[in-house]
């Protein structure tokens, strides 16, 4: 993954990385782009020797526009508020900064079962995960403030531990100039249930 994500960063970037769990990507993207990269989670430490900071779950602890780009790799579904970590991200990204995002993808029955046993082993720990397909990230991440500048569907079976479709999504900010509003806000929107792919849920509903 640090191979795959360094494609899409520049030499001397700063990088903050949510939900940075073992600090592994952090750690081998700070020798790839030679640069530094900060991990941040809501643990005490973390295993990779790492610029490492904790935080609560909802505010980054650093300053207002202070990283060339923000990692979220497999984090936004064990948000407890997706909307609320988007707007920090907005808030500590840099103009022209941008951020890259895994998430898994239930597209089939097959990936929904995964997303649901996924689900049973994190619920305790983290809350219930919530799993959403491309269509309705593209839609949260709009109203973030937020534009995709590059999607690509990844192949379930790069982790056999885990086989579950997935996309990767690279993001800007709509807003270039983002000295004038560095923590957007909007009001949260209920997501139709027909839409909303939950974790523990074998089939998507239709509405009819």
């Amino acid at each position: 993954m640090a191979l795959e994500i360094a494609r899409f960063l520049k030499r001397g970037d700063t990088v903050l990385d949510v939900g940075c769990g073992n600090g592994f990507i952090a750690h081998h993207l700070t020798g790839l782009i030679r640069s530094r990269v900060i991990g941040l989670d809501v643990a005490n430490t973390t295993t990779a020797s790492v610029d490492y900071l904790p935080y609560d779950g909802r505010h980054f602890p650093v300053r207002d526009r202070s990283f060339d780009a923000v990692l979220l790799c497999y984090v936004l579904h064990h948000a407890q508020d997706a909307r609320l970590v988007l707007n920090e991200v907005r808030r500590v990204l840099r103009e022209e900064g941008r951020v890259i995002i895994y998430e898994d993808n239930p597209f089939s029955w097959w990936d929904r079962a995964v997303c649901w046993s996924h689900n049973l082993q994190w619920e305790g720990r983290t809350g219930r995960c919530t799993f959403q397909l491309e269509s309705e990230w593209r839609r949260i991440f709009s109203l973030a403030g937020f534009k995709v500048v590059s999607r690509r569907g990844l192949s379930r079976w790069r982790n056999l531990a885990h086989p579950v479709s997935r996309n990767f999504f690279v993001l800007q900010a709509e807003t270039t100039d983002v000295s004038k509003d560095p923590t957007p806000r909007y009001e949260p929107t209920t997501v139709p249930i027909h839409q909303e792919i939950r974790a523990g849920a074998w089939a998507v509903s239709r509405s009819k």
